[in-house]
């Protein structure tokens, strides 16, 4: 069996792992291309049309009215939805389909403006940060960082369908806080999830010793069954699934 050197996961690996081996192969291993996907694309759109609104403001704007900061963020996800319309149009959807994502998308950001605005959310200290860190052989890219002077909250949004914390969204979580422990030393308190779906406040996941020491215990199990180059170590356990995601040439 031929082995390689521990190789430094990500959070979206880890779970690649752990809901079926062959499926980490394909992508990590062999590092075939995954096929595009509306919900793959739409994510990306959203997710970059927040980072873009955060970086527009690096300062709260006292008195900035819900109808601006809603039309800030429509204005820069339409722009991002034209830039990936040749994307979009590969996928063979219906016109009514892709129409349908998008305003779907846009309800999302509608749905974060509310909170934002509502709330009285600062601007995150950090958008889109990536780190990696040697130590724990790990990386990851948070999508929000708030630093208060007694507590540091990390926020994920989530464009899934379903507003549901799945285990997968823990371990991201606990992952997600590691790292930050990792580089910035300190802990966060939370790990906000927010679910764009629906309008309401994110869920948060409260971070303990309990689960950074889950995450570390995790993230040494899969790097020790990802030694190798070898096909047979990764058994398919999704019934054959994963193989449908690639784009082989």
């Amino acid at each position: 069996m031929v082995r390689i050197e521990r190789r430094i996961l990500s959070p979206t690996a880890i779970n690649t792992y752990l809901f079926c081996p062959r499926k980490f192969y394909l992508r990590y291993i062999k590092r075939l291309r995954t096929k595009p996907s509306i919900h793959l694309i739409r994510g990306q759109i959203v997710h970059r049309t927040i980072h873009d609104f955060h970086k527009n403001h690096p300062r709260v704007v006292p008195g900035m009215s819900l109808k601006t900061i809603r039309q800030e963020l429509l204005d820069i996800f339409e722009r991002h939805w034209e830039e990936a319309r040749e994307s979009l149009n590969s996928l063979r959807l219906t016109k009514e389909e892709i129409e349908s994502y998008h305003d779907d998308s846009q309800l999302m950001l509608l749905n974060f403006s509310h909170w934002f605005y509502k709330n009285n959310i600062p601007i995150p200290d950090l958008s889109e940060t990536k780190i990696v860190s040697k130590n724990l052989r790990l990386m990851g890219i948070i999508d929000a960082v708030h630093q208060w002077p007694d507590k540091v909250i990390l926020v994920d949004y989530k464009t899934s369908k379903y507003p549901t914390i799945t285990n997968d969204i823990q371990r991201q979580a606990t992952l997600y806080a590691l790292l930050y422990q990792d580089k910035y030393k300190k802990v966060p308190e939370a790990v906000w999830i927010h679910f764009l779906k629906m309008p309401d406040d994110p869920q948060p996941i409260y971070i303990d010793d309990e689960l950074l020491n889950y995450g570390k215990i995790l993230i040494e199990s899969v790097a020790e069954k990802t030694t190798s180059y070898d096909e047979q170590s990764y058994p398919c356990t999704c019934g054959g699934y994963c193989e449908r995601d690639f784009i082989r040439a």
